[in-house]
């Protein structure tokens, strides 16, 4: 486990859970419901796995919709202004975090060092595709590992 990873014990939950009305992948966090349910008695490794799970996501989504022009200045903008987004993240799943949290409040992310792949796209469009591109991802994972082999096993 790398040196920063005790950081991601916390929870990824955002205080949006739909596993409670009944969804197998919360919308609002990604977790599967058997992680949402559990997270407390996962140990570190188990929570890392899910965090290293969801980070893999948002960067396989962002590697189509943006590049970084400027790390070092994406890096003093987080912390400017104060956004909550873990340091131990890689880049790309940094800047999906950057447009959840300012698609409301800022219009061109080039003021982060990041340069919209499609130009037409506004940031609240780009945050509404993005959330459901993760939600649609991790429910095809958790239809995958978790359902299908419970099929084959009845």
């Amino acid at each position: 486990m790398s040196k920063d990873s005790s950081a991601r014990t916390r929870t990824p939950c955002v205080g949006i859970c739909s596993t409670t009305y009944g969804d197998d992948v919360c919308r609002g966090c990604k977790r599967f419901v058997h992680e949402v349910i559990n997270w407390n008695s996962f140990n570190p490794e188990e929570k890392e796995s899910v965090w290293k799970r969801l980070e893999k996501l948002k960067t396989l989504i962002m590697q189509s919709k943006i590049s970084i022009t400027n790390e070092t200045l994406m890096e003093e903008k987080i912390e400017e202004l104060q956004l909550k987004i873990n340091s131990d993240l890689n880049n790309l799943s940094k800047a999906f975090e950057i447009v959840k949290l300012t698609s409301k409040s800022f219009d061109d992310l080039n003021e982060f060092g990041i340069k919209l792949v499609n130009k037409d796209t506004s940031l609240i469009d780009l945050k509404e595709e993005i959330e459901k591109e993760l939600y649609d991802l991790s429910m095809a994972h958790f239809n995958r590992y978790f359902v299908e082999p419970i099929r084959k096993i009845k």
